[in-house]
């Protein structure tokens, strides 16, 4: 199920149902623009500035959200919810409609209604330490 990144709220079960993630209160950036809200996990978790458009990985461990940064761009986060660790995915991103996380990978498309660009972003090789 894909979340548009200009969703008000968004609630996601993990693939083995075993957490949720939720955003209950998104605002809009700018008038018309994407959204932001603060991301709450099921496991106690709780992170500000979150854009509704997550995903998680096919096996549960990992939950990709795409995050606001001050200067009105988008970090992309992984967050090991059995870890209780976030981890931050080099490079930046206008506005992240993330689609899939398989096997490691994280397809989406960066600004999907002005210059639309496929990504696919691999963590297999990241270290998490």
């Amino acid at each position: 199920m894909m979340i548009s990144p200009w969703d008000e709220k968004a609630e996601l079960n993990s693939p083995d149902g075993k957490l949720v993630a939720s955003i209950g209160e998104a605002f809009e950036i700018g008038m018309g623009a994407p959204t932001s809200g603060r991301l709450k996990l099921s496991n106690g978790m709780s992170i500000p500035r979150c854009n509704p458009s997550m995903v998680w990985s096919n096996d549960s461990r990992f939950l990709a959200v795409p995050q606001w940064l001050e200067q009105g761009a988008q970090c992309l986060i992984i967050i090991s919810a059995i870890q209780r660790v976030i981890h931050l995915v080099p490079g930046r991103f206008r506005v992240l409609q993330l689609e899939s996380f398989e096997a490691g990978v994280i397809k989406g498309i960066d600004s999907p209604v002005h210059l639309p660009t496929e990504v696919a972003i691999d963590i297999n090789g990241f270290n998490w330490e």
